[in-house]
């Protein structure tokens, strides 16, 4: 196990080297002057030479990449030229009304998903059965920013259970006002990853159920809800735990939608205006961040198959 763990840690270092250059490469090919953009159009060419000269956009591309990982490394991201803040700072305070819904929407995905998932393969053929795939189909079909908009004008607007829009953090308002702001956007975030953990926790269930050992255990008289709980299910955690690590980064990912529609000031939307204005110290960090977020969450995934998996053990 330790020789496992050995293994996935270095494959990090790696990992994220290949990664920053991607985002830097990237970053540097996307068309437009950020000096240009940040003087406005009637700056003159000298003033935007000079803006150039200071961001250091006039150096050698690698040079450039070698200054900014040099940045990373001792804690430097950088400051926006836009926000005029150091990028700890603004990561900070985006990030965490970002990571709030995500980590909420995770939440209400998995309790909500993975039982449905285990009754949906129990009852395998019924009429529960054929609800909670027609529940998943909707969510697979309903974009998140249309979901949202239901929701708002169904539990705001009409029946007034719910804000409409904006965030409250917990440190200004308290945990239960901090879940009432967060949680229509958390389900208009999380419904269709649920659904997509739906399908899979019926299919690797099912799969285990139709196993020889599972149909010894049953022929030998072991109650239904044990032979389900204690044997299928837990046999269907490998590919039910890798879906929920590809379910955070999607949240992640697709939060900037939702952020939007219900106005949270969270990353998802710092990055879209950064994008627009070409602000590239922001756009690193943010990525870079993220990048780092998904590395760390696989890393997690691939120690949890180390608990999980007694095959992973007997490979030491």
């Amino acid at each position: 196990m330790k020789k496992y763990i050995a293994k996935r840690l270095l494959a990090v270092i790696p990992t994220l080297f290949v990664v920053s250059i991607v985002i830097f490469s990237i970053i540097h090919m996307t068309p437009g002057d950020p000096a240009a953009m940040i003087l406005g159009d009637k700056a003159s060419a000298e003033d935007i030479a000079a803006l150039r000269e200071a961001m250091g956009l006039n150096d050698p591309i690698p040079v450039q990449y070698i200054n900014w990982v040099k940045d990373v490394l001792h804690g430097d991201l950088g400051q926006s030229v836009f926000i005029d803040k150091p990028m700890t700072q603004i990561l900070k305070e985006y990030m965490g009304p970002t990571f709030s819904l995500t980590v909420y929407a995770m939440i209400l995905a998995t309790v909500i998903a993975i039982p449905l998932g285990v009754l949906a393969a129990k009852k395998r053929g019924t009429i529960a059965d054929q609800g909670i795939s027609l529940i998943s189909m909707i969510g697979i079909s309903m974009p998140s920013f249309l979901l949202g908009l239901i929701l708002i004008l169904l539990f705001a607007v009409k029946l007034r259970l719910f804000p409409v829009a904006g965030y409250k953090s917990i440190e200004d308002v308290g945990l239960l006002k901090h879940i009432r702001y967060l949680t229509l956007p958390a389900l208009a975030l999380g419904f269709m990853e649920a659904a997509l953990i739906i399908r899979l926790t019926r299919s690797s269930v099912l799969e285990v159920l139709a196993s020889d050992y599972v149909k010894m255990a049953k022929s030998k008289g072991v109650s239904e809800f044990s032979l389900v709980m204690k044997h299928a299910f837990k046999n269907a955690l490998i590919p039910i735990l890798t879906i929920l690590g590809q379910t955070f980064m999607a949240l992640l990912a697709g939060a900037a939608v939702v952020e939007s529609v219900f106005n949270i000031p969270g990353i998802g939307r710092l990055t879209v205006n950064s994008v627009a204005k070409r602000d590239y110290e922001v756009i690193q960090a943010v990525v870079l961040m993220v990048s780092l977020i998904n590395v760390v969450m696989c890393l997690a995934v691939d120690l949890l198959y180390g608990l999980v998996d007694p095959r992973v053990r007997l490979e030491e």
